[in-house]
């Protein structure tokens, strides 16, 4: 069976809003150094598990959405036996995140960073529309 087939082991479903960033940040570190299916990881792992769903709850508020609409964001957190699965889920306009430039990591700019860091971390990585969703999908498998 696909786990993510199941309900998620973590949801979390909040206005993709830029005052809602730091919650979200708090969040992600609460759940990965407070949950005991953490409590193994390396701190290198729990911290980019961080950066992840930091980075792509950035990108959902500040590009999948008009100025002026106030969209939703999801994040689903799957806890396998040797991985952690995140679907980070947006329902304003998609993008195809292979095409985008790869940025010079030894000049880093403002922008353009987060989704080649998370294509870096992840094992498994993939944004497609899902109809069981309604809406965009960020794929990812980490393992831990």
């Amino acid at each position: 069976m696909n786990i993510t087939n199941k309900e998620p082991d973590i949801l979390l479903e909040v206005p993709a809003q830029v005052y809602y960033l730091p919650a979200i940040g708090h969040f992600a570190k609460a759940i990965f150094t407070k949950h005991p299916y953490f409590e193994k990881c390396s701190e290198d792992v729990l911290y980019f598990l961080e950066l992840i769903i930091y980075e792509s709850a950035a990108n959902v508020i500040k590009h999948a959405y008009p100025e002026g609409v106030v969209g939703k964001l999801k994040v689903k957190i799957w806890l396998d036996s040797k991985k952690v699965i995140l679907n980070v889920i947006d329902f304003g306009k998609g993008f195809d995140p292979h095409h985008l430039p790869e940025p010079d990591p030894t000049s880093p700019t403002e922008g353009g960073m987060g989704v080649f860091l998370i294509k870096k971390i992840a094992k498994k990585f993939s944004y497609f529309f899902s109809q069981e969703e309604n809406g965009n999908v960020l794929h990812l498998e980490i393992e831990i």
